[in-house]
């Protein structure tokens, strides 16, 4: 059993259920080991916890740095950010079902402003970053016309980021793959030239 093994089996279970009410001891069960096996790796939940916590962000914020950076164009930016899939591989890597953890996610949030400010600067920091990556994609594609060139760049990426966070919450009755598809397609009829072509 590997310590990243350990992360991941924490960290689903902080999202389907809160961090107070985990214990190292259901960690342990969840893999099947011992608790004297994590004590191997983290010394406390708290600690387990913050690992957790960061492994996500970390691992996240690379993945969107990885695949922002490769993506040519701003409409191919909004479909990544946008669509979904983001969600879908972090259910998959996490084995947890579509949904399952949105019920627990506003109440993780709250502890960990309220009790773990590190991990709260650590979030957004990174939030910070990809902002600005979305913010210089965008001004490159208003310098080569693909979108238009009135709006601040800025403001354009904060929205967009804004309106990414906000679609994880929303539940399945809301938000499918057609009005993931409707956002992306509106916020493209906001932003994007309508002569160039996709």
């Amino acid at each position: 059993m590997t310590k990243d093994n350990i992360i991941v089996a924490a960290l689903r279970l902080f999202l389907l259920r809160g961090y107070r009410n985990v214990s190292l001891m259901d960690v342990a069960n969840e893999i099947g080991i011992t608790k004297g096996g994590i004590y191997h790796y983290f010394g406390s939940k708290e600690e387990l916890f913050r690992a957790s916590i960061g492994y996500l962000f970390d691992y996240f914020g690379k993945r969107y740095t990885e695949f922002l950076s490769k993506e040519k164009t701003f409409r191919g930016i909004l479909n990544l950010l946008l669509s979904g899939e983001q969600e879908a591989y972090m259910e998959g890597l996490l084995n947890i079902k579509p949904g399952d953890y949105r019920a627990n996610n506003a109440s993780l949030a709250l502890e960990i402003m309220h009790n773990f400010p590190e991990i709260q600067e650590q979030i957004d920091q990174g939030q910070l970053r990809l902002r600005n990556i979305i913010k210089e994609k965008l001004q490159a594609a208003q310098e080569t016309g693909e979108t238009r060139g009135d709006l601040d760049a800025k403001v354009v990426a904060t929205i967009v980021l804004s309106v990414s966070s906000g679609l994880n919450v929303l539940g399945k009755n809301i938000i499918n793959s057609d009005m993931h598809q409707q956002v992306i397609d509106s916020l493209w009829q906001l932003i994007g030239v309508n002569d160039v072509k996709e």
